[in-house]
């Protein structure tokens, strides 16, 4: 009867005819256990005692109990599945009505979670293709004639580099870039960049290296930028600060204040610090962040109020990548990118896109009404 279901309900995501699928066996499973063995023989009271259930799992879920806890959220995404299940089957007259929606039935459940979580910012196609077509084009220019400045030059091809990192990798801001919170967050070395094979290896939020995928929208801006970085070396930052008074502090360092004097009366920090080696350090978040301001209110962004300070944020390109990842192709897909351990906060932190299916699917069902 699941497959009858899944095959009427026409072209789903691969993802959500996954979880939809995983979710209703599970139920029909918890059914079985209770001596419930045909769907003609589900009621109210067998949808009580499943929301029982995922309220149980709810409360392991809140007293860190790793095996079998859920949030709100999910709870809720797994009991619509049911109950679109259980609409399908009085559609195509299996039962008389949907038990999953009598109220009684869904007394254990909790209130269903505010959207708010699902406001948190998702780079969107059209704002990813804008934010990534001005940068192309501000790199470009700086190669007419007449070039521009190295300082110019490198500077635009950095932010491009950058803003493609984001916004096709899904890694986190702090796993590129330097976090003055954390000592061992310094900020990706070309020595931790392989872009034949189009891997990055990053300090992950677990605080150990591991991989991270760099696809070929990654590599392209990210070749063109260290050819003409010409990095000194592999420690070199990928993302360096070209913050005036940061490599003036640098060059006095490493040169002295007499020599620096001499040298910036002639020619840029920057360019100054290449020919000496004098490592800049990399971008930090905050400066990271100031980074995709500055873009997005030139690029114009569309969908954000700009005017307001709005911007596209670090995180809001890893979620973007997940987002469209956990639509196109697969749950598994997304976690792999995103890195997550557990599948689970890959499925709350997209529910609203099973949720949106949901309710697609329901509309669909609910036609001759």
């Amino acid at each position: 009867m699941l497959s009858a279901c899944l095959e009427n309900k026409g072209t789903l995501s691969p993802n959500y005819r996954q979880n939809f699928e995983r979710v209703v066996i599970d139920w029909i499973e918890f059914c079985e256990r209770r001596d419930v063995e045909t769907i003609g023989d589900v009621s109210d009271r067998t949808m009580a005692g499943y929301a029982s259930h995922l309220a149980r799992r709810i409360e392991a879920g809140k007293s860190n109990d790793v095996d079998g806890g859920i949030t709100e959220t999910t709870a809720w995404t797994y009991y619509d599945y049911v109950s679109a299940f259980l609409s399908w089957a009085v559609k195509w007259g299996y039962i008389a009505d949907n038990p999953a929606e009598k109220a009684q039935a869904r007394d254990s459940m909790p209130d269903r979670p505010s959207s708010g979580e699902y406001d948190r910012q998702f780079w969107q196609p059209e704002q990813r293709q804008t934010i990534l077509e001005y940068v192309r084009r501000r790199a470009a220019s700086a190669y007419r004639d007449p070039v521009a400045p190295k300082p110019i030059l490198h500077k635009r091809l950095r932010d491009r580099a950058l803003v493609a990192t984001i916004a096709f990798s899904g890694v986190r801001g702090g796993e590129v870039l330097k976090d003055p919170a954390d000592s061992r967050r310094t900020g990706l070395q070309w020595d931790d960049v392989d872009l034949k094979e189009g891997v990055c290896w990053i300090l992950g939020k677990n605080q150990n290296r591991e991989p991270a995928q760099l696809p070929g929208q990654v590599v392209g801006p990210l070749e063109r930028w260290r050819e003409a970085y010409d990095p000194p070396s592999g420690e070199w930052p990928v993302f360096p600060s070209m913050h005036v008074p940061t490599l003036s502090r640098r060059i006095r360092t490493a040169l002295g204040a007499g020599e620096r004097d001499r040298l910036v009366a002639q020619r840029h920090h920057w360019e100054i610090a290449l020919e000496y080696g004098v490592t800049p350090p990399a971008i930090t978040t905050e400066g990271g962040r100031s980074v995709l301001k500055r873009l997005s209110r030139q690029a114009a962004v569309p969908g954000l109020a700009l005017e307001d300070g709005e911007y596209l944020t670090l995180h809001g390109g890893r979620r973007g990548v997940g987002e469209l990842l956990y639509r196109e192709v697969s749950h598994e897909q997304a976690q792999r990118t995103l890195r997550h351990a557990d599948p689970q906060t890959t499925s709350e932190m997209y529910s609203h896109i099973e949720t949106s299916e949901l309710a697609e699917d329901n509309t669909a069902v609910f036609e001759n009404d």
